[in-house]
């Protein structure tokens, strides 16, 4: 059975920190990015839109601290681009935009390029989207604090 990780390019830059592909549960979309794509049939260029989501990403454990929180560890900062976007529909984008999850599935259509990602960002607080693209990558993985801002270091576990 092909898992859905195997079909997007760079996922071994998440599945190698967390060890599984995330769920994103909990995780939270810092930005988002729409380029709408460059076609000039004449020269044979069809780049179609590009929607790009920074998306700061964690690992919770079983573990508890001191104040009685669930320990978090592996705080990243993944890159997220999704090319070809089609159906694109979102609400809710707000200062927080927590994830229930972030669904992925490889869907065959009757008509038109197939397969395709129907993917959802399911909202627990804030964004909430839904849309179609023919091709997903994880353009990177860094260790960032645990509100979400790069650094050089390396992952807390």
């Amino acid at each position: 059975m092909t898992t859905i990780e195997s079909l997007i390019v760079g996922s071994e830059k998440l599945t190698r920190i967390f060890g599984y592909w995330s769920s994103f549960h909990d995780a939270e979309v810092l930005e988002l990015h729409f380029w709408r794509g460059n076609i000039q049939t004449d020269k044979g260029i069809y780049d179609f839109p590009v929607l790009t989501l920074k998306i700061h990403v964690w690992e919770l454990t079983n573990k508890v601290d001191a104040q009685g929180f669930f320990v978090l560890q592996c705080h990243t900062l993944t890159t997220l681009r999704f090319y070809d976007v089609d159906d694109f529909q979102m609400q809710g984008f707000n200062h927080q935009n927590a994830m229930m999850g972030l669904a992925l599935s490889s869907e065959q259509r009757s008509e038109g390029p197939s397969p395709y990602f129907a993917v959802e960002v399911e909202p627990a607080f804030g964004m909430g989207a839904s849309f179609k693209c023919l091709r997903v990558e994880v353009v990177d993985a860094l260790p960032c604090s645990d509100e979400g801002k790069a650094n050089s270091g390396k992952w807390a576990i």
